[in-house]
């Protein structure tokens, strides 16, 4: 059973000995010990595979290598699988590369041995397995033995940190500290939630899921059979040593009298030239971004130089005020896009320096680069917001207050129904307007208020009028009117007018699912709703002394029964493809809803998805 062990030993002891000068240029380990039955008192050098080694599993008959580049090759005799060379390969003199599936992505960093299985990690934090099965420790959910690499499907959608194999047991380490297991479970070893003798796929460790678990380790602790192994998960880790507590690093400062040598390895000094080199070309990065920056202009601080004289605003020489003032507001949106394109280059690159070491100055620096950049580009959005409020304004006092109840108008209420008019107009596009601060928000409420307040005289007027050509004229209409233009303004912001509103114009806003957008528009007409009823909040200005206060407690109800309507459709969109006995996505299947789960059917109601039958039928509803 052990000629191949012999021969693998023999070949290698002869080219350690004889001084081996043949292709294979590399001096990869020494080896002494036991190994499987044999004992080896004598150390030799292992001299078979090119290149350098992270590494290296010892089986019974045979050796596993992880290279520097991430490849694994294998050698030697093994019946179940674990060279990992396929089913006609159990027997292998020279070292042979382990191929992956065709889907593999990254390259392997750790590699695990158990009693007769391997499983392997790769740098995208998925896990692969092979060799022997018999008690579910490929985790591959059945019991047979794999002679190549597997993916186990189980851990696809976990990024998996660590593996351990231990025995005929195996466990993984996720990112989120959650501990799996499978394998061998005789007695309740695997310390699971049940007793099964194996389990044949992942499961949960749950009794740790109030912990985050940071690092897994084995510890032998004797024990008989070969099963003295405790498995140990760290909960609170101690951080890496620093610097100065290494070996050949310093404690004190550089330069210093008492400054002892510092040592330092090939390895630091690269990683410390290009810490440097990549803080270089950063900073000239961020120093190109900077001089583009100050190109925009718009968005900068004002100067509050009070010697700074006021120009024109059409030279290079104007201020940021003006800049604000006078310039047409597309010309504030091409700045604000030249802002968003910086602020993703800075993002960008911070991305790809994220795992780097010593660049904690560098991402301090993007970070204030993008702060500035954001800053900026909100105080351009306050501004354009600001402007389109004023333009708003300057149109509706252009038009100018003509002198209805003079002796001599001609048709005074043909021309107070225009004014009335165009008054509603401006309201309306007054309350649609976007805010992105509570500066312009309050800006935008006072503007409306006063145009409430103008509707409300226009209409007193048209009364007066009514009165002196001999009709009953009512002075309560007035604010009943107000209180009827709220109402309807309640009812336009709804879940489905805002929906029809978005495609309508092609607004460039992307979900990632039918519940964003859903929570966004409820999101978005809550926001509506409650800036018209916060115009009552100022009751001596809001409301008309002729009116009962109980009609605009009435309206106050309303706006909270529609906000509470809104959240309702919300959940009731979330919940319409959900399986009611185990809450698994139900498919369409003629017709009829089916859960894939548990089998359960229900009839399809009138609501489909978002962007068809669900907002459609919210819109027969309202």
């Amino acid at each position: 059973d052990h000629s191949c062990l012999e021969a693998c030993l023999l070949q290698t002891y002869v080219r350690a000995m004889d001084g081996y000068s043949g292709s294979v240029p590399a001096h990869n380990f020494w080896l002494w010990g036991t190994w499987g039955k044999r004992l080896i008192k004598a150390p030799f050098l292992t001299q078979k595979v090119p290149g350098r080694m992270r590494e290296v599993i010892i089986g019974n008959n045979f050796i596993i290598a992880l290279k520097e580049n991430g490849d694994l090759v294998s050698w030697g005799e093994d019946k179940v699988g674990c060279l990992g060379l396929g089913a006609e390969s159990t027997n292998v003199q020279e070292p042979r590369r382990i191929a992956f599936p065709p889907d593999f992505k990254g390259k392997i960093i750790d590699v695990q041995y158990g009693k007769h299985h391997v499983l392997a990690l790769t740098s995208q934090g998925k896990v692969y397995a092979w060799g022997d099965n018999a008690l579910g420790q490929l985790g591959l959910s059945d019991t047979q033995n794999r002679h190549e690499p597997v993916l186990i499907e189980e851990l696809r959608q976990y990024t998996v940190t660590q593996i351990l194999a231990v025995n005929s047991m195996s466990y993984a380490l996720t990112s989120d500290g959650i501990v799996y297991a499978w394998g061998d479970n005789k007695d309740g070893c695997l310390a699971l939630e049940h007793d099964k003798a194996s389990v044949p796929k992942p499961e949960p460790m749950m009794r740790m899921k109030e912990t985050k678990v940071k690092q897994l380790a084995v510890k032998d602790c004797g024990g008989t059979a070969g099963r003295g192994k405790t498995i140990v998960a760290f909960v609170e880790l101690a951080d890496p040593l620093p610097d100065k507590d290494k070996i050949g690093g310093f404690d004190k400062p550089l330069g210093g009298a008492a400054a002892e040598k510092v040592t330092l390895d090939d390895n630091t000094e690269r990683d410390i030239f290009e810490g440097v080199d990549l803080m270089r070309r950063v900073m000239d990065n961020t120093q190109d971004w900077w001089e583009r920056l100050l190109k925009v202009r718009h968005g900068s601080p004002y100067n509050d130089n009070l010697l700074t004289t006021d120009g024109d605003p059409q030279e290079e020489n104007c201020t940021a005020m003006q800049l604000d003032t006078y310039v047409g507001l597309d010309i504030l949106e091409r700045a604000s896009y030249e802002l968003d394109i910086l602020i993703q280059l800075a993002k960008d690159q911070l991305h790809e320096i994220r795992s780097k070491t010593g660049t904690k100055n560098v991402k301090f620096m993007l970070c204030l680069f993008m702060d500035d950049c954001m800053l900026r580009r909100e105080k351009i959005r306050r501004t354009v917001a600001a402007r389109q409020l004023m333009e708003h304004k300057q149109g509706i006092t252009a038009k100018g207050n003509p002198d209805l109840l003079s002796q001599g108008a001609e048709d005074p209420k043909q021309e107070l129904a225009r004014v009335t008019d165009k008054l509603s107009i401006a309201l309306q596009r007054v309350r649609n307007l976007r805010t992105y601060d509570i500066f312009t928000r309050v800006l935008q409420d006072s503007l409306a208020e006063l145009l409430e307040a103008r509707l409300q005289v226009a209409a007193l007027q048209m009364e007066v009028l009514k009165g002196r050509a001999g009709y009953k004229a009512d002075p309560v209409l007035p604010g009943l009117k107000t209180i009827k233009e709220r109402w309807h303004d309640l009812k336009r912001f709804s879940i489905y007018n805002l929906y029809e509103k978005i495609n309508q114009k092609g607004d460039s806003l992307s979900f990632s699912s039918d519940d964003e957008m859903l929570s966004f528009l409820v999101e978005q007409a809550n926001q509506k709703m409650e800036q018209i009823v916060e115009v009552d909040r100022d009751q001596l200005v809001s409301r008309d002394s002729l009116i009962p206060g109980l009609c605009y407690e009435l309206l106050l109800e309303n706006a909270e029964l529609r906000k509470m309507c809104n959240v309702y459709q919300l959940k009731v969109l979330m919940l319409k493809d959900k399986c009611l006995n185990c809450g698994s996505i139900m498919q369409m299947d003629n017709g009829n809803l089916v859960c894939p789960n548990c089998n359960s059917v229900r009839r399809a109601g009138p609501m489909g998805k978002v962007n068809g039958g669900g907002m459609k039928a919210i819109g027969n509803q309202e």
